[in-house]
């Protein structure tokens, strides 16, 4: 069995992306999520306080005393709401160079395969783009899952965290 961590995206302050079909944010409904993993991994959340690169750097203060062999930090996707595009489907952030590529390949395809959204693929981020400190900042491979788009309709597929617990439990903690 692997040593997992997951990380609640966001966090109670700002809380991410307002889902009007979940009727939640990021943070509540990836919180629910993490309840239901708890049961077999540590659970993370952010620190509150400061920018994101200081929340980063605190986080992974805590999470490098452990030796961990994967890093998930949950969310779920939006477009801005200013360039009036649409988005749908789950991907992936990954560090270049990591082994949380693959791990990335296998999400995309169980979320795709299990909810019938559109697989836009597991991507790797550089420095300056969204993610790079939680990505760079971890000593074992991290990751960034985004397995819907919350303003779109598909979000009503995640309306039971319980169930996408059970997935990233069987893809990640098996």
């Amino acid at each position: 069995m692997k040593k997992i961590c997951f990380v609640i995206g966001h966090d109670k302050v700002r809380p991410g992306f307002y889902s009007k079909f979940l009727k939640t944010s990021e943070y509540i409904y990836n919180s629910e999520v993490a309840t239901h993993l708890s049961k077999i991994a540590d659970i993370y959340e952010r620190p509150i306080g400061g920018g994101y690169k200081t929340q980063m750097t605190n986080l992974a203060n805590e999470i490098n005393k452990k030796d961990y062999d994967l890093v998930v930090e949950l969310h779920f996707n939006a477009y801005d709401g200013i360039s009036n595009k649409k988005g749908h489907g789950v991907e992936t952030v990954s560090y270049p160079g990591s082994k949380s590529l693959e791990f990335g390949d296998a999400y995309c395809k169980a979320i795709s395969e299990n909810y019938g959204v559109f697989n836009r693929g597991a991507k790797v981020h550089y420095k300056g783009d969204r993610g790079w400190p939680f990505l760079s900042l971890m000593n074992a491979p991290a990751i960034i899952v985004e397995p819907f788009f919350g303003d779109e309709d598909e979000a009503l597929k995640f309306s039971a965290p319980a169930k996408y617990a059970g997935i990233l439990t069987e893809l990640f903690c098996n």
